[in-house]
């Protein structure tokens, strides 16, 4: 039995999984050549931060807002997927700002007063994305009358088309597997973009940051290996190597967005 865990939670719809687990089939078969012992499957625990900090993570995929936040000191960046997100260099991403079909509205500002919905406080492109976005148009620290949390960003996509919220902010990579698996997209439509930041990042356990290289060239390795049949369903393109600075851009933009009066828990 492998002394470590691995997890890439976050784009693993229950319609991908099998090409998440060809990923990380690759990975693990280049790291076990490498000499380090890495277990043949994925753990898929309820809760994502029940991944992040065990101590025996070798390899996880994380939430930059946790990053910056409450995973500091114990794990390191490894890099980031490239998915090939428009508007963005490879191995960032943003959000897709999202109402309703029939929505008149034409900008963010036209939603002050309205029903945001956001899949989770501790996500940076479902939360913390939309509330930095926001933050120059609000009113003595407030713009929306209502914020409701949804747990995924596909029931916040399908509240939106339910009319049971105004918008929503889409990572966009979970909206392209949305423009392919939930049916609910076909009532929303595309209001606009957040501004790009890095992708969730590829994460090791602190203990384990000495396999760092040998852990990043088998990724790299891997997803070169991987065909046209996986990469595909999960819009994979290639991987960036990073460091943890990177991701400062955000905790950067929460700043501001306090400093606009505006709070960063809605």
């Amino acid at each position: 039995m492998s002394p470590y865990v691995a997890g890439l939670p976050m784009y693993d719809w229950p319609e991908v999984r099998d090409e998440v687990d060809a990923l990380w089939t690759a990975i693990a078969a280049r790291l076990r050549a490498a000499g380090i012992e890495a277990p043949l499957s994925l753990t898929r625990p309820d809760r994502f931060e029940d991944l992040w900090t065990v101590p025996e993570l070798l390899l996880g995929q994380a939430c930059g807002l946790n990053l910056v936040d409450g995973l500091r000191g114990r794990v390191e960046v490894l890099g980031s997927l490239d998915h090939g997100v428009e508007g963005c260099d490879p191995g960032d991403y943003r959000s897709v700002l999202v109402c309703r079909v029939g929505d008149t509205a034409d900008d963010l500002a036209a939603f002050r007063g309205r029903c945001a919905a956001f899949n989770g406080r501790s996500s940076w492109s479902g939360h913390g994305a939309l509330m930095s976005a926001v933050a120059p148009l609000a009113d003595d620290g407030r713009f929306f009358g209502e914020c409701v949390e949804t747990g995924t960003h596909r029931e916040s996509i399908r509240r939106v088309a339910a009319g049971e919220a105004d918008v929503a902010a889409i990572d966009a990579v979970a909206w392209h597997l949305a423009l392919d698996h939930e049916p609910a997209v076909d009532e929303v439509r595309i209001l606009g973009w957040t501004d790009p930041t890095p992708a969730p990042p590829l994460v090791v356990g602190w203990a384990h940051a000495h396999l760092v290289d040998a852990i990043n060239a088998a990724v790299v390795e891997a997803v070169a290996s991987l065909s046209p049949e996986v990469r595909r369903p999960l819009d994979l393109y290639g991987y960036r190597v990073r460091p943890a600075a990177d991701y400062e851009v955000i905790a950067e933009r929460l700043a501001a967005a306090a400093a606009a009066g505006y709070p960063t828990v809605a």
